[in-house]
C-alpha cells in the first residue's frame, strides 16, 4: 500500500469482500455481524442478506447501522494500528422491483460467484443499500481521518486539536 490516504482506502475497500456490520436488537442492545458487499460509485455499500438473520430484522426495525471495513491482522504491521474505515449508515431496502436490483445483484455475482445466483432465488433474501452519512478512516498511528463532503470523498486530518473539540 502506498501512502496517499485516498488510494489507501481505495485499496482497502476494493481489496475486502466482507464489512463488519453493527445494528441494534429490539430492546436497543448493540448487535454486530457480517456480510459480503459491493460498493456503487456513489460510494453506497450493498448487502444480500437472508431475512431469516437477526441483523436482517433488525436493520428492518432500525436502519441506522455502522459498517467497519478493516485489514486482515496477518497484513497488519502493527496489531494496534490496523488500517480500517468506519461509517455509520442509514439502511434502504432495495426491493426486487427496482431497476437497481438486477445489476447490484450482478456484481455481487461476478464477485462473489454462482452462489449469488442460488440466493438470488431464495424470497426471504434482503437487499440493502447502506448509505453512508458520516465516516473515519485510520491507517495507522495519528493517521486517521474523517470523511467528509459528498460521497465521503474529502479527507480531514485528525489531530489531538480535532480529538479535544469532539
Amino acid at each position: 500500500m502506498g501512502k496517499n490516504p485516498r488510494e489507501i482506502l481505495g485499496q482497502l475497500l476494493d481489496g475486502s469482500k466482507t464489512l463488519q456490520l453493527a445494528t441494534l436488537d429490539a430492546e436497543g442492545e448493540p448487535s454486530i455481524s457480517y456480510a459480503p458487499f459491493v460498493l456503487d460509485a456513489a460510494g453506497n455499500f450493498y448487502i444480500f442478506v437472508s431475512g431469516l438473520s437477526s441483523h436482517t430484522q433488525e436493520i428492518l426495525r432500525h436502519p441506522q447501522v455502522a459498517v467497519l471495513v478493516i485489514a486482515d491482522e496477518q497484513d497488519a504491521r502493527q496489531i494496534f494500528a490496523r488500517t480500517r474505515a468506519t461509517y455509520r449508515c442509514v439502511a434502504e431496502t432495495v426491493v426486487r422491483e427496482d431497476a437497481a436490483f438486477p445489476p447490484i445483484l450482478d456484481a455481487m455475482e461476478a464477485r462473489f460467484g454462482s452462489v449469488v445466483g442460488v440466493l438470488r432465488g431464495l424470497g426471504d433474501f434482503v437487499l440493502f443499500r447502506l448509505k453512508p452519512q458520516s465516516g473515519r478512516f485510520v491507517m495507522g498511528f495519528g493517521q486517521a481521518f474523517v470523511l467528509a463532503g459528498e460521497g465521503l470523498r474529502d479527507f480531514g486530518h485528525i489531530g489531538p486539536d480535532q480529538l479535544q473539540q469532539g
